[in-house]
């Protein structure tokens, strides 16, 4: 068994790597870059020859878009350098001669093929732009400096150093001996075990990739005992099993996607919410975390999802069918804009039966599910307020008010609230009347006496 002391090592593994990070020469610009012209004069194919029509011809179930054919080797999804977050939609990383860059997912480019390693998304805390971990050798500190300036010149985020950003975590446990499931979030360093609250099982996609762990007391409170290399199970958040499978990579059901990849032995497979597995185990991954080189095999993102075997690609859709048969060289879709690689060159396209996306402005995210960081020490609400049901209040009682971590004066007091605070109803007990689940300037969350709210 391992203690859930996360990640320290990684972390002091890329504040090493810190002093390689290089910016990459900033020659090539996005006006230029991916032009029908370069991507002619990179086609495989001889001068004077021809090319025949089938091989760089588009497929009739995909829609052409008029956009310049790439000349890339590879396009991959933007790894999310976070653990159970889906692949970054709207940009692309691509390579050419083993050097990786960014790209919006209209082909245009963000940062040029000049990076040891694929560009992934950092998960620094809701950063008011996006923050790239892209990384180089054997160049010197100013450039660094300078490709900061660029991003924020084009209006594309920054530079991440990997100084302060660790993969935030939200795992998900059974406790067999406690007949209990729970969630384990945090970030750099040890988490807290919570409560899975209504809205994670909404955007969740109500079934959990789920290990075994053991509740333990520790001087700072409750922690997880787990073997990190268990196989996981789909449950819901009872405790229910999905099916009767173990999985050695779980999925989850991203927003309500009818699919999950999970990976059987050597191979990924798609199940749905009934458990059944809707394809055989016979995918292999399309995008890799680029430090611990874990593949992973793309969710359903609207609809579809890039997916390879035999080393060819193609599209599966929400039914487990190959929309498109994995006969093609390459393919990238991250849910609005795809690429499809041909003889001649990468292009772009559009799935007809897919809704065009209209992503909020980076930053920008849904209200925040305040119910879903409630530790397992503090009793959870049952009844959830609803149908336009007023949910703010002002306390009234003349001292501080008592916040417990249960509905009655039995229960221990974990904070207090001054007289005329604001606050938010979460929820109420079904069973014990005359107590409400609040939440106080956004941190503080327990039961409070109705008795004393106005």
């Amino acid at each position: 068994m391992k203690r859930l002391v996360l990640l320290s090592a990684l972390l002091l593994g890329l504040s090493a790597c810190t002093p390689a990070l290089q910016k990459p020469a900033l020659s090539d610009t996005p006006e230029t870059a991916g032009t029908q012209e370069t991507a002619e004069e990179a086609s495989s194919a001889p001068s004077g020859s021809t090319v025949p029509e089938s091989a760089i011809s588009m497929p009739g179930s995909l829609q052409a878009m008029d956009l310049a054919v790439l000349p890339y080797d590879e396009i991959r999804l933007v790894y999310h350098f976070t653990q159970f977050d889906p692949p970054l939609s709207g940009y692309y990383t691509m390579s050419q001669n083993g050097r990786w860059g960014l790209m919006r997912n209209d082909g245009s480019m963000v940062l040029p093929c000049e990076f040891d390693q694929p560009i992934a998304m950092c998960s620094d805390s809701a950063p008011q732009q996006p923050a790239w971990l892209a990384f180089k050798e054997d160049a010197d500190a100013s450039f660094w400096t300078s490709a900061g300036q660029y991003l924020t010149t084009v209006g594309e985020g920054r530079i991440c150093h990997a100084e302060h950003c660790g993969p935030g975590y939200e795992l998900y446990f059974w406790d067999e001996n406690a007949d209990q499931m729970f969630a384990y979030i945090g970030n750099l360093g040890p988490g807290m075990p919570t409560h899975i609250s209504p809205g994670q099982q909404e955007s969740r996609g109500w079934w959990f990739p789920t290990q075994p762990g053991t509740l333990i007391q520790e001087s700072w409170g409750l922690d997880v005992d787990y073997d990190a290399g268990a196989s996981f199970r789909y449950r819901s958040a009872e405790g229910t099993a999905l099916n009767n499978y173990e999985y050695q990579q779980a999925e989850l059901f991203y927003n309500g996607a009818l699919l999950a990849a999970a990976r059987r032995g050597d191979k990924w497979v798609y199940l749905d919410g009934y458990g059944k597995e809707v394809t055989s185990p016979v995918y292999d991954p399309v995008y890799w975390n680029i430090w611990a080189d874990t593949g992973y095999a793309s969710p359903l993102l609207n609809g579809y999802a890039a997916v390879s075997r035999d080393e060819k690609y193609g599209l599966l859709d929400s039914a487990g069918l190959e929309y498109l048969p994995c006969e093609y060289q390459g393919i990238v879709w991250d849910g609005g804009l795809g690429w499809l690689k041909l003889d001649d060159g990468w292009h772009a396209f559009r799935i007809p039966s897919a809704a065009v996306p209209t992503p909020a402005p980076y930053g920008q995210t849904d209200e925040e599910d305040a119910l879903r960081l409630v530790p397992l020490t503090t009793v959870f609400p049952d009844t959830y307020p609803g149908n336009g049901r007023r949910t703010d209040y002002t306390t009234i009682r003349d001292d501080n008010l008592n916040v417990r971590a249960g509905p009655g004066t039995q229960y221990e007091k974990i904070g207090s609230i001054p007289p005329g605070s604001a606050v938010r109803e979460l929820g109420t007990s079904s069973t014990v009347p005359g107590w409400t689940f609040v939440l106080y300037q956004d941190w503080l969350r327990g039961w409070v006496s109705t008795q004393y709210l106005e």
